[in-house]
């Protein structure tokens, strides 16, 4: 029987910093069966292991059109974090998965979306931006509205020309520098009638704090429930349903039923937000 919590063998190809507190790194399977039949879906999440440090949950943060390697973007917060900020290209990792339920492809391919990140939001968000990159034939409008506290903080920035090509990217901070040209405060700011079309699709990914006040806002501009998506990733540990931590009132499990739910499923679940 095979070991669920075996994970499978990789190495980070490429390290790149991207703010101030983030770095991106770009992760191969060593094994070239396993790497060719290595799927992901936008929204999908995998368990990177460092030996003797431990694991943690992480989204996938590229294209799944890209076959040879992926990426995954990194904040340094723990201990774990911290090891992984210390490793170098050619060291060996651990991956499990990929797990949990990704966006409907078809819902976001045929409806304008409206993508919403707060602080290192942007990330999981980026497997969608880099896609209707390669392939903006398969994607209707897309308007990105991305906030952080202060403009370092900003993630893949030298992103930001090239995205705006086929994407739509409004950019706000709280607190400005000198050099800085674009919205000032909260993302919610950001939304509004004359903005963002009422059969829009939205998906949010951010700090809890901004989804109370992003959703009213949607809600507001006459987004229905249904089309309003959260991203719940920040719950998730064991990633198979087994450890309990991420479990819902009613029975889901982020790690299995999400970590995207819309907006409908978990309104009237306490701990949901």
């Amino acid at each position: 029987m095979k070991n669920p919590y075996n994970p499978i063998g990789a190495k980070i190809v490429k390290i790149e910093k991207i703010s101030s507190i983030n770095k991106l790194f770009t992760i191969k399977i060593k094994d070239e069966k396993t790497r060719n039949a290595f799927k992901f879906r936008h929204g999908q999440f995998f368990i990177l292991s460092v030996p003797g440090f431990g694991e943690a949950p992480f989204g996938f943060c590229s294209s799944p059109a890209i076959k040879e390697t992926f990426q995954v973007s990194v904040d340094k917060r723990g201990s774990l974090t911290s090891k992984l900020f210390e490793l170098k290209v050619g060291t060996d990792v651990g991956i499990r998965g990929p797990y949990g339920n990704g966006f409907n492809r078809k819902k976001i391919k045929s409806r304008d979306l409206v993508l919403v990140a707060g602080g290192c939001g942007l990330s999981p968000l980026r497997t969608i931006i880099q896609d209707a990159n390669l392939n903006p034939k398969n994607f209707q409008n897309i308007q990105v509205f991305y906030g952080c506290r202060n403009s370092k903080l900003l993630a893949f920035k030298s992103d930001y020309k090239k995205w705006s090509k086929n994407i739509e990217m409004n950019l706000t901070v709280d607190t400005p520098d000198k050099a800085w040209k674009n919205s000032v405060g909260v993302v919610t700011n950001l939304l509004t009638s004359e903005t963002i079309k009422s059969d829009s699709v939205a998906i949010l990914v951010g700090p809890p704090v901004m989804y109370k006040f992003v959703i009213q806002k949607l809600v507001e501009l006459g987004l229905s429930n249904e089309d309003i998506y959260i991203s719940l990733e920040r719950r998730m540990h064991c990633g198979i349903g087994v450890c309990q931590h991420c479990a819902l009132v009613g029975g889901k499990y982020i790690c299995t039923d999400g970590p995207l739910f819309s907006y409908a499923e978990i309104k009237d679940t306490p701990e949901g937000i």
